[in-house]
Formats: C-alpha cells, structure tokens, sequence
C-alpha cells in the first residue's frame, strides 16, 4: 500500500472555518477522490450493508499509509475521519474499529518480535489490506458502556502457551458492529489474564471471528441486529474455550516467563485496562475532526435551504423562511458553533500530536485515578474535546434537521443520519457523561492542570466580566469566570461534606448534577479559548469571523444563562439582553452568508444533498427514479 504523493502540507485556507479544514488538505482530497468511486448505499438498503463497507475498507486501504505511520499522522488521521463520517457515518464507525481501535491496538501493544510471528503477520497483513474486517470487543451488554468489570477472561494454559477465551454467561458477551459472518474478521478482544489461577488485569488480544465458511472454533456471532441511530449490522459475540497462540497477546512489554510466571514492569492489574484503552487517544484527537465535518455540513445545508425556501404566512408571503429572526437565531447560531467547533478539533489535534512523544509516566499515573469511567484516566484532556465536540455536533445536527422541516428527516438529505451518529458517539469511545462527571471531579478534588485554571483569581477582582457582547473575548472571559465559580462551589460543598463525614456515594451522590455541569462548563471553556485563539491570529482583519464568533459566545451565554445568573457572573441585566445581541449579530452576518457557506461547506461529491440546492425540488427529483423514466 503506497500512499499518494501527499507529504507536502497544502495551503492552509482562511477565514471561517478554516482554522481546521482536513478536507482540503492533499490526503482529503485524495479520500474523497477514492470514496467516490464506490458507490455508497442507498437510503433504506442495509441487506448489502457488510459487503459494502468490505469493498469501501479495501479500497482505502488502496491510498492509506501503512498503519504505523497513519496511526501517528494527525492530518492523515483527520482527513480519513472527516472524509469518511461525511460520505457515511456508519462507514466512519467501521473506519474507527478496523483502522484506530483493532490495527491501533496491534500497533501500540504488539512488540516487534510479535508482529514477525508468521501467523499474526499474516493476519495484519489482511487487516492492512482490507480483506479482513477488524473490530474492537470492549463492551460487554449487561453493564454496557462500563468497562470496568469486564468478564470475558483470558486464562494462560501453560501445557501449550496458549491462551483460552471464554464468557462466563450470558451477560458477558461483546456487543460490537460486527456484521454477520461470510467475509473474513478478526476482534480486538478486551478480556482478563487470569496465569495461575491470579487475575492480572484486562489485556487485548488478537482473535478471529470468522471467514467465508462461518465463525472460528469456539466463537459464537448471533444474528445481526439493528440500531436506529447508526445502520450497521451489530451482533453479539460470545467465547467458548476460543484458543489462541502466545503471540496473539498484544502484550507490549508484559511477558509469561516459561515457569509459567507472569511480568509486567508498568504496573499491576489496576494500570492494564488504562493502558489497554490508550488505544482511545487518537480517537479523541481525531473524532473532533469527524464532529466538526457534520456540524458544518448540517449549518450549510440548513443554512442555504433556507435561503431558498419561501414562507407562506400572513405576516411576509413570499420571504425566505431565512428572513424570520427566530430561523436567523437557529440557524446562525448553529454555523457559528459549526465554527468554534472546528477551532476545537484543530486544537485537539494539535495537543495530541504534542504529546505523542513528551508524555510521561508521572502524567499516566497522575490521570489514572478516575470514578466514573476509564476512557477519562487515559487523557482527561482529550477525553474533555471529544465531549465537547460530540455534544456541540449533536446540538447542531439536530436543531438544522429540526429547521429543515420534513425535508430534514429524508435520508437523501443526509441530517438524520449525521444527528444519528452524533447520539451514538456520544456514548461511543467513552460515554459522555461520564467523561463530563469526571472532569468534575478532577476539577474540584484534584491538584491538576485544569483545576489550577479553575482556581485561578480573576485577572479583574471577580467582579463578573463587563457586558461587551459583541466582542469575541467576551465569552471566554465569561465562561472562565463561571468555571471558577462553579469550582469553588463544588469544592466548598465537598469541605462541608467530609466535616460532616460523608465519603464514598454519600459524600459524591448529592453533588453529580453539580459535577456534570462543571465538566461540561469546562468543555465550553476550552472551545470559548480555541475561538478566541483563532480570532487572535487572525489580528481582526476578518469581520466575518469576529461576528460568528460573537454569536457563538452569544448563543453559549443564552444556553448557560441559568447558571451564569445564579452563580452571580451576569446580572439579570445582561442576561436579559443576550436576545437582543444574538438579533444583532445575525444582522452583521447577513452580508457574509454566501462566503460564510462557502467555507464551511464540504465537498460536493462527498455529502451531495438537494437541501443546499436551489430549487431543491428539482434536486430531489433529480436523487430519484421513476416507473417508464418519469412522471409526466
């Protein structure tokens, strides 16, 4: 597989949106180029939905770097899930459990002795090339979505050096968008080493599922069942006695010596999940990027249809639906979240391609106590943008489906199917709500980085932040103040708690609304500063950009306007004229819309949709077939 001549960085573009746009990077154009040729599904056909995502895998894997260099390439990484969660979500699904999560983990976990292994080479080599399918079993469907009592085991066999799979019950079998068998598959399978009778935490390993003939020895793959949200063939998986060789151990430097007697100089059980899960970073670093693509692509959409769309009632017939203030609120306000969501994912990216070769064991281990979830102990501060941008996609995708009408529900048209994906993920890759508890937590209880930031005085003297609206520093300054607001609060509350005695769920329980909401107030934040970065380097020659990112802070402010209020950030005063700065904002994008568009917009021939058309009747005729070559 030898990628395109792509190594050269393009040009980077300007202007809203532009902060981060990997669809216009050399390797996007060359993803989108190759995505176009295969023909992608249609609405309502999930029967040819497997062999489908094969062919898409294989022909990707046609341009795609091997994986130990697109593994640690954030452009290559960025544009392969933008490119793919625009020409299909459920693609972009499949892309992340094949290339990030099962290759990711071989990559990361499997030494260079491994991956000579004849047998494993041969087994990479098919996932590499995408003839063989490649997932990521994690979830196991009686506690799913909480990794940490995991079931599936792994138990050593000394006798032959193999080692034996097995759930328990049926409580403990995977759940993953694996597909029925009839093309070959291999799963990264998340279980517990048990040598000797002693559990040594959670590992990956290496197994097959199926081929052309049906499942592996000792597999079980039930019937695929369906999920509303993201078409994809799911199905549960269960072990029975499922054997696999030594070197199927995606071990990293751990080791069973030939007495039979586990090593592992990193830690004990309770660091193995941590690190099984590492895998997860470049997922975060990157799903930004997926994020912002749809966010975007739903603005844009939303945004040009109702340009063109006409209203038929009393008060104005004839007008653009666009003209009415209340879609100019929604559906600029969602372009504006379109933009700072694409802020975010550059920073995203960029924090993690810092930290590929600087991060330190005092930082793994300084992270790895968490209460709610594991997804967080591995990089809280990526765990944070993937809620962020998750959430925000979410948000934008369905209020743009909401303003499109019946139209915005049409699969052609492409809004269902992103807002769809963005529920899902918000539970993918780590739960959302529980990275926001979290976040919360590590803010209020722990001597971290964010927490610092949280503390920090007020550069004025607390006073809330004057009610300048319209500039774009506005909102971070607000937003930090009611971060360290509500840190404070919680901290006190916690103080009163243990004076009181209370620890554990008695301590914690009364206060989770109050966590989640300060992680999620710190998820804004960290967007609120990506904005004001790229308005900053922008050096204020772009008006088109300071007003959508005065609208965004707006917008925010009105959603938070509640809690802004109560923890004495704003006066009633200034939270009663947030509608009228949000009208007013809209009114100095009015000239920019078509250039506004313009730069969010993805390419054509990756999300062809009739609702950004101009006469989207005619489009969506156009999308159609018709019985004797038409109507009449």
């Amino acid at each position: 597989m030898t990628p395109a001549a792509t190594d050269s960085p393009a040009t980077p573009a300007t202007g809203p949106g532009a902060s981060a746009d990997p669809l216009r990077t050399p390797q996007g154009r060359l993803l989108a180029d190759t995505l176009a040729t295969v023909r992608p599904p249609a609405p309502g056909e999930r029967a040819s939905r497997n062999h489908l995502t094969h062919q898409q895998l294989e022909r990707l894997a046609e341009v795609l770097p091997p994986a130990q260099q697109l593994l640690h390439d954030g452009d290559w990484l960025a544009a392969l899930s933008s490119c793919t969660v625009l020409a299909d979500p459920a693609l972009y699904m499949t892309v992340v459990n094949h290339h990030v999560l099962c290759l990711g983990s071989v990559v990361a976990s499997a030494d260079a002795r491994q991956t000579r292994a004849a047998d494993l080479a041969r087994t990479v080599d098919e996932l590499e090339s995408g003839r063989r399918k490649g997932v990521f079993l994690v979830t196991e469907i009686s506690d799913a979505n909480s990794h940490l009592a995991l079931r599936t085991t792994a138990e050593f066999d000394p006798e032959t050096r193999e080692f034996v799979l097995r759930t328990p019950d049926p409580g403990a079998a995977k759940f993953s968008s694996v597909g029925v068998p009839g093309r070959p598959q291999s799963a990264v399978v998340c279980a517990r080493l048990t040598v000797g009778g002693t559990c040594h935490g959670v590992h990956p390993f290496l197994a097959d599922l199926c081929d052309e003939r049906g499942p592996a020895p000792g597999v079980a793959i039930s019937g695929a069942f369906g999920m509303e949200t993201l078409p994809l063939e799911y199905a549960l998986v269960r072990f029975d006695g499922a054997r696999l060789p030594y070197d199927r151990w995606l071990r990293g430097t751990a080791r069973i010596d030939a007495d039979g007697v586990f090593h592992d100089p990193h830690g004990g059980p309770g660091r193995a999940l941590q690190r099984t899960l590492d895998v997860g970073r470049p997922l975060w670093a990157t799903v930004p990027s997926a994020a912002a693509a749809i966010a975007r692509a739903s603005a844009v959409a939303a945004l040009r249809h109702s340009q063109h769309r006409r209203s038929h009632g009393r008060l104005a017939p004839g007008a653009p639906v666009l003209a009415y203030s209340t879609q100019q609120r929604a559906v600029l306000g969602a372009s504006a979240e379109a933009f700072a969501l694409n802020c975010a994912a550059r920073s995203a990216l960029d924090l993690w391609q810092r930290s590929q070769d600087t991060r330190t064991d005092a930082e793994e281990r300084g992270a790895a106590e968490t209460a709610f979830s594991p997804w967080a102990a591995v990089d809280r501060r990526l765990s944070a943008f993937k809620a962020l941008a998750v959430d925000g996609a979410a948000r934008v995708a369905a209020e743009c489906r909401r303003r499109c009408g019946v139209a915005g529900h049409l699969a052609v048209n492409r809004l269902s199917g992103y807002a769809g994906f963005a529920e899902a993920f918000g539970a993918a890759g780590g739960d959302n709500r529980l990275i926001l508890l979290d976040l919360g937590r590590a803010l209020a209880d722990e001597d971290t980085d964010e927490g610092a930031h949280a503390a920090a005085p007020h550069p004025s003297d607390g006073t809330p932040p004057p009610a300048d609206t319209d500039d774009p520093h506005w909102w971070p300054r607000t937003v930090s103040a009611l971060e360290r607001r509500l840190t404070t609060r919680l901290r006190a509350a916690l103080d009163e708690g243990r004076h009181r005695q209370l620890d554990g769920m008695d301590l914690w329980n009364p206060l989770l609304e109050r966590v989640r909401r300060l992680g999620e107030v710190h998820t804004l934040r960290l967007a609120a500063d990506c904005v004001a970065d790229a308005v900053t380097a922008a050096h204020g020659h772009d008006p088109a950009e300071r007003a959508l990112a005065a609208l965004y802070g707006t917008t925010q402010a009105l959603r938070q306007s509640g809690p802004l209020q109560w923890a004495g950030v704003l006066s009633k005063e200034t939270a009663a004229s947030l509608e009228a700065a949000a009208d007013r904002q809209c009114a100095e994008l009015a000239p920019y819309l078509d250039e506004i568009a313009a730069r969010l917009a993805p390419p054509e021939k990756l999300a062809p949709t009739p609702l950004a058309a101009p006469d989207y009747a005619a489009a969506l005729h156009s999308t159609l077939t018709w019985p004797d070559g038409g109507p009449s």
